[in-house]
Order: C-alpha cells, then sequence, then structure tokens
C-alpha cells in the first residue's frame, strides 16, 4: 500500500459579533501546515495572521481553506511573511479557497506574496460569496520565481481560479493558467523581464446616490516600472491589476492603493503589523 503523499490541512473561520458588540471568532479549526496567531482588535477590526509552519508547500501538498464573516463583523486575514511553493516532482499543490461575506460583515483578504519555484506545478482556486450590503477587500500578489536565484518564470504551472459572486449571482470569473511560453505569461515578460503582479477585488455597497470612486490618483502611479489599471465590473465591484518590475515597487505601490481605497470609503486603516 502506497503511503498518501502530502500534507491536508485546513482552516476554517467564522468571525461574528459577541455579545458585546465586538467581532471576535466564534469558530477555529485548523490543521498543518496552516496555523493562526493570537487574534487582535483594532479599533473595530479583527486581524487575524495565518502562518505555514512548514518551509512552505511542497509535492501532494492540499489545502483548504474557509473563512466566513457574519453581519457586523469585520476581519482581517493576512499572513507575516511570503508563501513558497517548491519544486513538485513527484506530485502537484491544490489550494482550495472560500471567502464568504454576509450582509453588514466586512471582510479584508491581503497575504504576503506568493512565490513559485522552478518546477513547481500549483493549482489555486479562490471563491468569494458577498451578500448584498457586504463589504471585500481582496489583494493576491505573485512574485515571477526565486529571483535573487536565478530563477524566473521557471515553474511548470501556476492554475489560478477565481470566482466572485454577489448574492450568488456570478459577477466575475477568472482563469490564468500560467506556463513558461504560453502566450499570456509572455504578454507580461514583454512588459518586464521580471514583472510582478497583483490583482485587487473591491466590493462595497452601493449607494443610489453616492458619487463614484475617483481612482485618478492611483492611476496617477504609472510609470515606466508600474503598469496599473482599473475595471468597474458593476455597480460596487472593482477590479484593480498592478505589473511592477520588481518587488519594491509592487509592495510599496500595494501599500499607497490600499491606504487610498481605505481613505476612499472613509473608514480606518487597519495596521499590517507582523509577527
Amino acid at each position: 500500500m502506497t503511503a498518501r503523499q502530502g500534507l491536508h490541512g485546513h482552516l476554517d473561520l467564522v468571525c461574528a459579533l459577541d455579545g458585546r458588540g465586538v467581532s471576535t471568532l466564534t469558530h477555529q479549526s485548523f490543521r498543518a501546515p496552516l496555523h493562526i496567531s493570537k487574534p487582535w482588535l483594532e479599533d473595530t477590526t479583527l486581524i487575524v495572521h495565518i502562518v505555514n509552519q512548514t518551509a512552505g508547500l511542497l509535492a501532494g501538498d492540499e489545502v483548504e481553506t474557509n473563512i466566513r464573516v457574519e453581519t457586523g463583523a469585520r476581519l482581517l486575514v493576512t499572513s507575516p511573511s511570503a508563501s513558497r511553493a517548491h519544486r513538485t516532482p513527484t506530485g502537484e499543490i491544490y489550494l482550495r479557497q472560500t471567502y464568504q461575506v454576509a450582509a453588514g460583515g466586512a471582510l479584508e483578504v491581503f497575504p504576503e506574496i506568493f512565490i513559485p519555484q522552478a518546477g513547481t506545478t500549483c493549482h489555486q482556486h479562490t471563491r468569494i460569496e458577498v451578500s448584498s450590503g457586504g463589504s471585500l477587500l481582496y489583494i493576491d500578489s505573485l512574485a515571477p520565481g526565486r529571483v535573487a536565484s536565478g530563477e524566473s518564470f521557471a515553474y511548470t504551472l501556476l492554475d489560478w481560479r477565481t470566482d466572485l459572486l454577489i448574492d450568488d449571482r456570478p459577477v466575475l470569473r477568472e482563469r490564468s493558467p500560467l506556463r513558461p511560453g504560453a502566450p499570456n505569461l509572455q504578454a507580461l515578460r514583454d512588459v518586464f523581464p521580471n514583472a510582478y503582479y497583483a490583482t485587487i477585488h473591491l466590493v462595497e455597497p452601493a449607494e443610489p446616490d453616492a458619487p463614484a470612486i475617483d481612482w485618478t490618483d492611483v492611476l496617477a502611479l504609472q510609470s515606466s516600472t508600474l503598469w496599473i489599471g482599473c475595471s468597474q465590473i458593476e455597480p460596487g465591484v472593482w477590479t484593480l491589476r498592478i505589473l511592477a518590475a520588481d518587488s519594491v515597487r509592487l509592495r510599496e505601490t500595494l501599500r499607497v492603493v490600499r491606504s487610498h481605497i481605505y481613505r476612499l470609503l472613509d473608514r480606518p486603516e487597519p495596521m499590517l503589523r507582523k509577527l
């Protein structure tokens, strides 16, 4: 009998208001390779760090994440360091993520950058479900590899899939299989040889008479080392794309754009303190 390869981990969190009206984790369950920090409150937002206790993701690893925010609660999930996917010569990596936001709830998902090493095959499937009146800020970023070690777009396959639903109605579907030499990946390299990429999805309850969000200051960040674009999918739903020449430029841009979004929404910006 062949032993099962890899770790089969999970993370299940539910954030809701307690009897005092404070955001708290009413349910938590996790299994290696994932662990969480001790949550803490900043203003009205509960902040949780998700930690990978191992050296990174390895062949055969499967991780399922399910996070739900109930009405009135506010949750920020982030990570203290980059996620790394190692070479997978004997298997593949599967990451399945589901995020749910109830009406009146608010969720921000902002992990550190994902770094795929040479020879990696990794599948990341993300499903985001937001009820009308819910708020979401989702930020996902990707490195071309271990650039300092001479690896750039040397992975075998990154199969990135994202579905965004409002009240169970599909509003966005992305399929981004990235293979070295494929036209979609070559398009990134044509802009920057070591392109760093990020996607931001913003869902905000749309008031009938509210002024449109002005992205002028964000789009003005574009330069010879940075491309940035914004699309409004429908009222209250936006997607931003960022392409940067290096990791420093991407990190700084994400910091500026995130701060700008919180100012536009007239909300205090939770600090991303790292462990």
